[in-house]
């Protein structure tokens, strides 16, 4: 293994601290929070101290290999977190481990908080930097879907079908490109996503915090927020701008043309048949609550912007958060793209069997990549590995004194990194209850959506099997 690269880029990746520690230590000079200052400025040190020693590091670029690559998206979605960890632990507010949970919980985008009972309490600053941790973590996985798990050799993210360029050779060069495009790309969206929550009569630090949730499809709550129904209308719309391919918006610009938005058709459309479907199977609801809830669920958002009763519903709700948004958003769903692959595989055999001579487009988004027999089985082995998770998890929950229907789809959530809100369950899920043991295990769980099992067999196929 390649231990010298991966700290090489784990310490480029750890930019993303540094840059967040230092607009902490600006807010809390600026509007003198004075009390816990000192923890920021242990972990600008800290990611600063890493960032010029991994800087040092001389490693052969030609020799990282794909079990070098996975190695390094595993390991980056245990350490980032471990390091981004440091003002929840040593600011006094929780223990090490609830520490970790917490910002591994906005890492991956789920929003599970340990805090959730005391979110009144705390202070701006740590609200700042536990609304940082979503974007950070957003930032890292599109970048590791693109040059990792989308990576054509690994090909867990069958991205090969919407890019128009053949990949660069080295991945040091994809890195710096990928790096900053997707920085870009997510500044350009906080940006908007700002200048829209500006319309509402929220207040300044909740626009902010709000905007950085949005942007990362996260489900961190800050405090409980009376919406009017154009509040709702604004939350919807960036919260789909948000689940949409974040090249798109690069695309606009002419800033980046690497990418095609024939999936993001394919995504508005089921957007579109989701909310169709929900106005046939409601009444006296409002449309706006409707959207929000909608748009809240297919982003693997989670959060519950709207006071209508969704019961009814659920399974609508459950299977929009199960699609996800499109490939390169930081959402965390099954997507279009797979349901696409295994429905055109089943299609052309059953083609071909009834009409052997028959020429099917085996193809999606008119790409000239055609679909391969492994595409349909990485496809349909994820789909199982997730179908594994749902049961596992949910085993360990109903340990935890939670009804199985809430346990289970609580585990259906975390597999997609959306909250356990109301929308979904009776009742909220407290994990500020739960034993370490299932702490632990969530963790665990939780690195498992993101990296997906099947990068643990890829890295042992690439590095042990020959």
């Amino acid at each position: 293994m390649n231990i010298k690269a991966i700290f090489y880029f784990l310490g480029k990746l750890n930019l993303l601290i540094v840059f967040f520690s230092i607009i902490n230590l600006i807010y809390c000079l600026y509007f003198n929070f004075n009390l816990n200052i000192h923890v920021y400025l242990i972990t600008l040190i800290f990611s600063l101290i890493f960032f010029y020693l991994s800087k040092r590091i001389k490693f052969n670029e030609e020799n990282l290999r794909s079990y070098n690559l996975i190695s390094l998206t595993i390991l980056g979605w245990i350490i980032l977190p471990l390091i981004i960890s440091i003002p929840f632990w040593l600011g006094g507010y929780e223990n090490f481990l609830n520490s970790y949970f917490e910002t591994l919980s906005g890492f991956t985008s789920f929003g599970a908080s340990v805090f959730i009972e005391k979110l009144n309490f705390l202070d701006s600053p740590l609200l700042l930097w536990r609304a940082s941790t979503q974007l950070m973590g957003a930032i890292f996985f599109v970048i590791t879907i693109i040059l990792v798990l989308g990576n054509k050799e690994i090909n867990l993210y069958p991205i090969k079908f919407i890019t128009k360029k053949k990949e660069t050779v080295y991945f040091s060069i994809n890195f710096e490109n990928i790096f900053n495009n997707t920085c870009y790309a997510f500044v350009i969206l906080f940006l908007i996503s700002l200048f829209f929550l500006n319309f509402t009569d929220l207040r300044i630090l909740d626009k902010f915090t709000l905007s950085l949730t949005i942007i990362s499809t996260g489900g961190f709550y800050i405090s409980d927020l009376v919406l009017s129904n154009s509040d709702k209308l604004i939350i919807s719309f960036l919260l789909i701008l948000s689940s949409l391919n974040i090249f798109l918006i690069l695309g606009l610009f002419k800033i980046n043309n690497t990418y095609t938005f024939f999936e993001d058709r394919y995504f508005l459309l089921a957007y579109i048949f989701f909310f169709i479907t929900l106005v046939f199977f409601t009444n006296n609801i409002h449309y706006s609550d409707l959207l929000v809830l909608l748009s809240s669920s297919i982003s693997n958002s989670g959060l519950n912007f709207s006071n209508s009763d969704s019961n009814n519903f659920v399974f609508i709700l459950i299977s929009a958060s199960f699609l996800g948004g499109c490939l390169i958003s930081s959402t965390s769903g099954f997507k279009v793209s797979r349901i696409l692959i295994i429905f055109n595989k089943i299609y052309s055999e059953l083609i071909k069997l009834l009409t052997p001579s028959a020429v099917v487009n085996s193809t999606i988004f008119k790409s000239n990549e055609k679909i391969k027999s492994k595409d349909f089985y990485s496809c349909s082995l994820l789909l199982f590995f997730y179908i594994l998770m749902f049961v596992i998890y949910s085993f360990i929950l109903t340990l935890e004194n939670i009804k199985f229907e809430d346990s289970f789809l609580t585990a259906v959530l975390l597999t997609f990194n959306t909250l356990p809100s109301n929308i979904f369950v009776s009742e909220d899920i407290n994990f500020t209850d739960f034993s370490n043991l299932t702490i632990i295990f969530t963790c665990i769980m939780l690195i498992l959506s993101k990296v997906t099992p099947l990068s643990i067999i890829a890295l042992v196929k690439y590095r042990f099997l020959k």
